[in-house]
Parts: structure tokens; sequence; C-alpha cells
């Protein structure tokens, strides 16, 4: 007889198939033993799949680094890169101040004068930095054109002068509002500075931990190049 205490830590499909079984038992019919069988491969079944579980639990003791093959993932969109984390928070803080002036104002102690000169530094800062992208598929799509490779190669060497064109935008971002930045927290007084550097340190944090989308184009590896590539340079 399986105790009851045993049942309810087998999962669902176990159980509900543990049970017909031991009731078959009292009754003692003559397929009891067959149900045996069918629970027994239920049983191996989940082991496998419990195994399974911890071949891919990265932290656990078990874990077999051999077993678990990395594999290019299909990627929609390019998640923000260091240099792009201010320009997005300084995007939504004037986007903050537009549609909520008020609290904006309240939460970083900002007078209405500085309220006033922070949205129109960030306004200035905004129209002034214009997106690259163009640039970029440029140099990838000459890149494919002139070369001599082949395969994954060619489609390497073709990505790798994206990449280096759109570096040279992302360095030229964030040196540029580092500049903004200080201009900003040069306007500030005693009480509104403290609040706005936790209100950036606080924005930075969240930017970078949302998987917020970049401006570029999904380049990450081969399978995501490949498909840039077909579209912009074929």
């Amino acid at each position: 007889m399986i105790p009851a205490m045993h049942l309810s830590k087998l999962p669902l499909t176990l159980t509900l198939t543990a049970l017909p079984c031991e009731l078959m038992r009292s009754a003692n019919k003559a397929y009891f033993p067959s149900c045996i069988y069918l629970l027994s491969a239920l049983l191996l079944s989940s082991s496998s799949t419990a195994q399974d579980t911890v071949l891919l639990d990265y932290t656990g003791e078990n874990y077999n680094r051999d077993a678990v093959k990395p594999r290019d993932v299909t990627v929609l969109t390019e998640t923000l890169a260091e240099q792009e984390i201010d320009r997005a928070v300084f995007n939504r803080l004037l986007r903050e101040i537009s549609e909520e002036s008020a609290n904006t104002k309240s939460r970083l102690g900002l007078s209405d004068e500085q309220l006033e000169e922070v949205f129109i530094i960030l306004s200035n800062a905004r129209g002034f930095i214009n997106g690259s992208e163009m640039q970029n598929v440029r140099a990838m799509c000459e890149t494919w054109g002139a070369s001599a490779l082949a395969g994954e190669q060619r489609i390497s060497e073709a990505l790798d002068a994206y990449r280096a064109r759109e570096q040279l935008t992302k360095n030229f971002i964030a040196n540029y509002y580092s500049v903004v930045l200080f201009d900003i927290e040069a306007i500030l007084d005693a009480r509104s500075l403290p609040r706005f550097r936790a209100y950036m340190e606080d924005r930075r944090r969240r930017m970078a931990n949302a998987g917020a989308a970049s401006f570029g184009a999904p380049v990450q590896n081969i399978r995501a190049g490949t498909d840039t590539i077909n579209f912009h340079c074929r």
C-alpha cells in the first residue's frame, strides 16, 4: 500500500496514476500489474525531467557545463549600452517635466526658474543629438560589398564595421551628456542638487535593468547580424 504521505509528495500526474493503482490492488483486479507498469514508466520519466532541470540550474552543484550547449538566439532589438543610459534618463526627465511639471519640481526640489532652465538645457541637448544609424548601416554594407571573405567570416567583418562606427557615436553621446549633466548641476543649489543626483542614480539603475531598447540594429551575434545584413545590404 502507498502511504498517503508519500502520495502527497508525488507530482500531480503521478498522484493521479498512483491512486487508481492503489484502489485496484485493494480490489484484487487482474490489471493491477499493468497499472504498476504505467506508474513505473511515469516515475522514470519524472526522474529524467528532474535531471534535465538540474543540468539547467546554473547555480547548482550538479550543473554540467558540457551538457548545456550555448546557442545563438534571434535578437529582436539591442538593449542600451552604458554610454546611452544618461541620454535615455535625460529624455525621460524631459518628458516628466513636460507632462508632470509640478510633481517633478517637488520631487527634485527645484524652483520655477531652475525647472525652466533644466527644461531648456535638456531640450537643446535632445535637438542637438542625431542618430547615426544610416552611417552605421552604410559602413556595414560597404564592408560587406568590398569583402573578399565568405560565409560567417564575411558577416563578422561587416558587423565589426557596424559596431566600430556605432561606438564612435556612443562615445560622443556619453561625452556630450556628461557636459549636459555638468550644466544642470551648475544651476542647482544645496537643496536640489542631492535630490537630482539621487534621481539620476535611481533612474540609471532602473534604465539599465529595464531592458530598454537601443537605437541601433541587432548585431550581437551571427544569426541576428545575418538578418540585419540581409535586410540592409542584399
